[in-house]
């Protein structure tokens, strides 16, 4: 298995220009939509990729720690090489588990989001996109030993 390095490398480098290539040549794309799944790759990328079911192994008071403070408890939840490793499922285990913290959180500060995310909107799948073409090349990269 690739070490963290390996993966950020690999995917910036091979799938960010790949997933966009493949982008700009299967669908029409405006660019608040490039910028949407540019962003949301770069995301997946860094801190929502599939190992984060190990966060509990990152020391907490550092930056990338605060960072994977909602993905705490999921790692204690979730073993390592399990659910979050299956391409998109996975994805969207963690998007789902990413609103439902940030729910609770606003919710127990009694602040009220009506409209968290709008789920019909395009920018919302082309980051969705992002995430599991991230995801993706995360995975392909773990099958290569």
């Amino acid at each position: 298995m690739p070490a963290y390095r390996t993966h950020v490398t690999v995917n910036l480098c091979l799938g960010l220009p790949l997933g966009l290539a493949a982008l700009k040549y299967t669908v029409l794309t405006t660019p608040p939509d490039i910028l949407s799944f540019t962003t949301a790759f770069i995301y997946g990328t860094f801190f929502l990729h599939p190992d984060v079911d190990l966060a509990r192994n990152v020391r907490l008071l550092s930056l990338k720690g605060l960072l994977t403070l909602p993905f705490r408890p999921y790692s204690h939840l979730f073993k390592h090489r399990g659910i979050s490793h299956i391409p998109f499922i996975g994805t969207l285990t963690r998007i789902v588990w990413l609103i439902g913290f940030m729910w609770l959180l606003f919710g127990c500060l009694g602040l009220a989001f009506p409209h968290l995310a709008d789920w019909n909107h395009p920018l919302f799948w082309f980051g969705v996109g992002g995430l599991a073409v991230a995801d993706l090349f995360h995975e392909l990269l773990d099958l290569i030993k």
